[in-house]
């Protein structure tokens, strides 16, 4: 009997795993994506791409954490995982503004329109002195430091426990494959794997079904790029920084716009589909005509 390919154990075994967890914690009464305890499931959520590499490389009597692609050993590629989001997130926020009824607002309207959605009135007041402690400026840079910051410290550390999974053991396993096809696959898992947090509200709170598919199509975008920048990199620590800067700078969209909805703003919406398709635009031009390694349209082999 031929043996199931490993990429398949791992897709299998990681959605099983991942849902039957997320699915428990929803019938236990977590109904929103709200609140720490909601956090910290989403937290350990991230951690079970990798326990179930881990797992599959025990079954089968390997060393685990080995021919992951662990390396810190460090070069340009460690800093561009970081910039890379913040960038595309930058593009999201301008985009975001072409479509109808979005306005940009230094004032912070947006976020305090949501917060007083779902926040006590009590606290409202709080919240906007400290908005307001800084002027708009330099508020944005305090926002882009912490981001830069959070992806290469906690944000990466929970990240790396899906990247070692997905951008790890998947990656690996899908050898001899192009990129473009692998991202195919890795992506729709990855953005399908999410699926009990987006019903719960997580990214698309306004839309939880079609945020199902919206997730999809986000991690599709998003893996050519992480997979190109971890092959550069030889060492899969860049997709979690990547990832991490990706999760801190997220939010940016709902700082400073007015007006659309979670399915069109910021790098989650359709102006950060955009941003990413650029992007991949860019990275492929980068790769083809610059440095000539057609990296993009050969197949995957060891790294």
């Amino acid at each position: 009997m031929k043996q199931i390919p490993k990429s398949i154990q791992f897709i299998v075994l990681t959605c099983l795993v991942s849902w039957a967890a997320a699915g428990l914690v929803i019938l236990l009464g977590m109904r929103e994506a709200k609140g720490l305890v909601y956090t910290a499931f989403a937290m350990a959520y991230m951690l079970l791409p990798a326990t179930c590499a881990i797992i599959l490389q025990k079954i089968h009597q390997e060393k685990p954490f080995r021919n992951l692609n662990i390396s810190f050993r460090l070069n340009r590629w460690f800093l561009v995982a970081g910039i890379v989001p913040i960038v595309c997130a930058g593009m999201a926020l301008g985009i975001s503004l072409l479509f109808p009824n979005v306005s940009f607002s230094a004032n912070y309207e947006g976020l305090l329109s949501l917060v007083s959605a779902n926040v006590p009135a009590e606290q409202v007041e709080a919240i906007e002195e400290k908005l307001f402690r800084f002027p708009p400026v330099v508020f944005l840079l305090i926002q882009l430091v912490q981001a830069f910051i959070a992806a290469y410290t906690i944000n990466a550390v929970f990240a790396f426990g899906e990247e070692l999974g997905w951008r790890g053991y998947l990656l690996r396993s899908l050898q001899g494959k192009k990129i473009l096809p692998a991202s195919l696959i890795i992506g729709s898992v990855w953005g399908l794997w999410h699926f009990p947090l987006m019903l719960i509200g997580h990214n698309y709170p306004q839309h939880p079904v079609i945020g199902v598919g919206m997730m999809i199509i986000l991690c599709i975008l998003l893996t050519p790029v992480m997979i190109y920048i971890v092959l550069k990199s030889k060492s899969v620590i860049t997709a979690a920084i990547f990832h991490g800067s990706f999760n801190a700078i997220a939010g940016l969209g709902i700082l400073y716009l007015v007006g659309g909805n979670d399915l069109t703003n910021g790098t989650t919406g359709v102006a950060g589909f955009a941003a990413m398709l650029l992007i991949n635009i860019l990275f492929y031009i980068y790769d083809r005509y610059i440095t000539k390694e057609n990296i993009f349209t050969g197949v995957i082999g060891e790294y």
